[in-house]
């Protein structure tokens, strides 16, 4: 009996010294098991509305880099200044994101109503629910969106193929329960993940869209396609979580690109290869002979993510809610990641 005593006194003191370790072990982020050089982006937690989210065209100024925060690209009618106004209507029925109380604290919209566009702000989790009908002037080019994004200044950008093997891991979680749409060019609903690459040497910049999410789209075309965006002037390269386009890797585990509403979080995982990279430079110079883009990737720096989350309703009204949450994009060796 004696000796079975001792043996548990001496199990507990083992796990006396261990637990701590492993508390510790399992509180590290993604960002935490990383150098600090090698993240590229990490989402932050934020404490509420207040001071995190910016209207550019209101406000008449570019949005902040080197913060993470959300932004309103269409002002607010209702209001002369193009800010949003509190509201604690139940917009999770909607977004699938239910922020703690003071909800009003934690949400703003165009007017303090249900079914109203609001934005959500509550520690590791963003969300948005925009309704085409809050503009019924139109907007330009008849799209709406709400936006979290990070953009790098560029003396704090980083290329993330400057040193060859390596590769570009995006990693989130999304959840998108509304989507209504006509399902036609003019009136479309979708969400993708949007990396923003800059060659400072010569001008180029190419930003780099990941679907995650597109509205039940009848005549949308399977893969990946090259086209220039009319509004930032960039050149888009965009591919689709789960079809091999040549252009990113669907990893392990990952979920792939939806075509219908969702309730509850999917984690997405893709990488970005160095061949991927390539791949899709070549593909860009095919397309534009005039754009003569690099072909080394080790000349591109990592200048912004955003979720481009967004509505169409030149043809008819559309509506869009979805959350985010833990969206990281790191540098990996290409060793680890599926290729």
């Amino acid at each position: 009996m004696t000796g079975v005593k001792n043996l548990i006194a001496r199990t507990a003191a083992a796990l006396a010294l261990i637990s701590p370790v492993v508390g510790y072990l399992s509180s590290f982020s993604v960002a935490q098991a990383y150098a600090p050089s090698d993240v590229l982006f990490e989402q932050r937690s934020l404490d509420g509305v207040e001071g995190n989210y910016t209207v550019p065209l209101a406000e008449h100024r570019p949005p902040p880099t080197g913060v993470f925060h959300m932004i309103l690209w269409q002002p607010n009618p209702n209001r002369p200044d193009g800010m949003l106004v509190p509201t604690a209507w139940k917009a999770g029925d909607k977004t699938g994101f239910y922020p703690s109380a003071p909800i009003d604290k934690h949400q703003a919209g165009f007017r303090d109503a249900p079914g109203v566009s609001t934005l959500q702000i509550d520690g590791d989790t963003v969300g948005a629910f925009v309704n085409s009908a809050d503009l019924p002037e139109g907007s330009h080019n008849f799209k709406m969106m709400m936006t979290p994004e990070m953009s790098v200044a560029p003396a704090a950008q980083i290329h993330p193929f400057a040193q060859s093997g390596r590769a570009i891991l995006v990693s989130l979680e999304l959840q998108v329960p509304t989507a209504v749409d006509a399902h036609n060019e003019g009136s479309t609903t979708y969400v993708s993940a949007d990396l923003m690459f800059v060659d400072g040497n010569r001008g180029t910049r190419i930003s780099y869209g990941c679907n995650l999410f597109f509205n039940g789209h009848p005549h949308r075309k399977p893969g990946g396609h090259i086209r220039l965006d009319e509004d930032s002037h960039n050149m888009m390269i965009n591919s689709v979580v789960g079809l091999d386009s040549g252009w990113l890797v669907t990893q392990p585990g990952s979920a792939v690109s939806q075509s219908a509403p969702w309730r509850g979080w999917k984690t997405f995982r893709f990488a970005i290869t160095e061949k991927n990279f390539v791949d899709a430079l070549t593909a860009y110079n095919k397309q534009d002979a005039m754009a003569k883009a690099s072909m080394n990737p080790g000349d591109y720096a990592f200048a912004k993510f955003h979720l481009n989350a967004e509505l169409h309703f030149r043809t008819s009204a559309a509506e869009l809610g979805w959350s985010m949450r833990h969206a990281t994009v790191v540098i990996e060796d290409s060793a680890l990641v599926r290729q």
